[in-house]
């Protein structure tokens, strides 16, 4: 028989070879990863455990739950306590979304206290006035026109007083022992410093624009030591807030002071900015995985959305390409992870077109989650071969980056999933003189240029477009899962993108493969966001996986790391957590 199709030929080869290598072995054992402690070390707790990217953000909130405080209110501690350790990640200039389940009521809530455009913002506003096919990127990066209205403390006091059981001045303790007393910096924030202090070497005029952020945050420029303290300036702040709740950020000197920097620097944000700001309690969106219910957030967020996309069309993708004789694949074998980068690229794909702030666009979400959809998009997957990259989509969008996630679960099964962000690393650049509050750089998650193609040649998506008191698109993904109304994994990443993209690698460890916290999140990952058109593979896979994925048609770029995540677990044992040993985080409990 002659096949007169070239191509269709060179697919069924592939797929031989690959199917071959599968069947011969199912699983490609991971290279030896000094991220991955021995089982042994693994802590089990009785009573409740947080994950949070920094160990002294896992020790706030569990001195707050031995205080008999509970979840929400062992979050808000464990929050504030990651605007003064991880200020390159997160913090009160910023904002982000938390997800909360209550076992007694059987309820799931989801908080957005993402940050806003502020009221003079613009569509066209970071279009070059000299050529109306450019934008002006370092004004939505580098520069007080990036800031947009800061909703972290109004969430975490909502959250606060709806949902917890302790006072303001209770679980801002450890965060203002933290400023006062210090604390020793950690690898991550050396690493930190110096990537910073290198964008300032590039453009050195930065040590003058940003001379506040050179001097509070930078230790002058002087690289830090192993054994250096660093003493954060949000103590004054911090009291504030303790004192008058979130009055005593939105108003009065603190908020007095934002708007006295915004004005000397060109940015927009105004007294009655500030003095609007509200959370928003959004229906968290669900979905059934056998015995297990899925909570996820809703849009603003595009990570909810993507992540029951990506379940819904791998599981499509498999029952239809189902090998009973090779038995179930590994986690890590090179069958199962080309048909995740494809789920992953229709995801993506859509996420470009489709998502942004609900309440200004039509975003279809439930056609987006819908076994139809993802059946009708798995068709299209070709098992042998990835496709050409405008088979997935035809719009782009910002990217975000940098954020915080911590998780929390306890005894009874309830549970808090939260990230928080201020964008990019350090955000704006731009600190608050008076109170060094670092602010956010958020305005460069909305699309910058709507009609207009980005550097990947694609045009931009309007669902996303700039609009006074409009929510920027986000990646955030934190996610709840419950089993019989108790909470069994808490979890979410920190790393823009591919937030959804390690997420949703770490929910497969611990739902179908059975991984403890710590195995789940220490695995390899692989990341693929449709554009640029490139699979990401961490270290830790051997190297027939990735020669099995080049010959499936994948441009690979190894990398070292991935997105941080951060995971709880309640077993009939115990309760554990971990915090990604990318970002040298470390889980508390007792």
């Amino acid at each position: 028989m002659m096949f007169k199709n070239s191509e269709f030929l060179r697919s069924v080869m592939a797929l031989i070879i690959v199917w071959h290598a599968v069947l011969c072995a199912t699983s490609v054992a991971a290279e030896a990863d000094p991220r991955k402690p021995a089982p042994a070390a693994e802590p089990v707790y009785a009573h409740a455990a947080v994950a949070a990217d920094h160990p002294l953000a896992s020790q706030a909130g569990v001195e707050i739950l031995k205080q008999g405080g509970n979840v929400v209110d062992a979050a808000v501690a464990t929050a504030f306590t990651l605007s003064v350790v991880r200020p390159a990640s997160c913090g009160i200039g910023g904002g982000g979304f938390m997800l909360i389940w209550d076992a007694a009521k059987g309820r799931a809530v989801a908080i957005d206290y993402r940050e806003t455009a502020p009221a003079k913002a613009s569509r066209d506003m970071y279009v070059d006035p000299a050529d109306s096919q450019k934008t002006l990127d370092d004004l939505s990066r580098f520069d007080a026109l990036a800031v947009a209205v800061p909703g972290e403390v109004a969430g975490l006091c909502y959250a606060l007083k709806e949902y917890g059981t302790l006072d303001l001045k209770t679980v801002l303790a450890p965060s203002l022992r933290l400023c006062q007393e210090g604390f020793v910096v950690d690898a991550h924030d050396r690493e930190v410093q110096a990537e910073i202090l290198d964008d300032f070497k590039k453009r050195p005029q930065f040590k003058d624009r940003f001379a506040l952020l050179y001097r509070l945050y930078l230790n002058g420029g002087r690289p830090w030591g192993a054994d250096d303290k660093f003493h954060s300036p949000l103590g004054p702040v911090l009291e504030q807030i303790a004192a008058h709740g979130p009055d005593g950020f939105y108003r009065g000197p603190v908020a007095e002071a934002i708007v006295a920097e915004m004005q000397r620097t060109g940015g927009l944000i105004s007294l009655d900015d500030l003095a609007a700001v509200r959370p928003t309690v959004r229906q968290p969106l669900t979905a059934k995985i056998d015995d297990l219910d899925l909570f996820t957030m809703p849009p603003p967020s595009s990570g909810g959305v993507a992540l029951l996309e990506t379940i819904n069309i791998l599981t499509a993708a498999e029952n239809r390409f189902a090998q009973p004789q090779a038995g179930k694949p590994a986690f890590d074998s090179s069958r199962r992870l080309h048909l995740l980068a494809e789920a992953f690229k229709h995801a993506f794909a859509d996420r470009a077109e489709f998502l942004g702030d609900a309440d200004f666009a039509d975003v279809p979400v439930e056609r987006l989650v819908s076994t139809r959809h993802a059946t009708a998009l798995a068709a299209r997957i070709n098992p042998a071969r990835t496709q050409p990259s405008d088979s997935y989509g035809r719009f782009g969008v910002a990217d975000d980056s940098g954020t915080s996630h911590f998780s929390i679960i306890d005894a009874a099964g309830n549970a808090v999933a939260c990230t928080d962000t201020i964008n990019l690393g350090f955000g704006s650049f731009v600190v608050e003189p008076k109170f060094g509050i670092i602010l956010n750089n958020e305005m460069d998650d909305f699309t910058s240029h709507p009609g207009r193609p980005n550097a990947f040649g694609l045009k931009q998506s309007a669902a996303n477009a700039i609009a006074p008191g409009k929510r920027p698109l986000s990646s955030m993904t934190p996610t709840i899962v419950v089993r019989e109304g108790k909470a069994v994994f808490a979890l979410g990443g920190s790393g823009g993108p591919k937030i959804i993209t390690a997420t949703a690698q770490v929910l497969f460890n611990l739902t179908q493969f059975e991984m403890s916290p710590e195995q789940a999140v220490a695995a390899p990952r692989i990341h693929h966001q449709w554009m640029p058109d490139r699979l990401d593979l961490e270290r830790g896979f051997k190297s027939p996986v990735a020669e099995q994925l080049r010959m499936l048609g994948h441009s690979l770029r190894p990398v070292d790391e991935s997105a941080v995540v951060q995971a709880v677990s309640r077993r009939p044992d115990g309760l554990r957590g971990a915090s990604d040993l990318r970002k040298h985080g470390r889980a508390a409990g007792y």
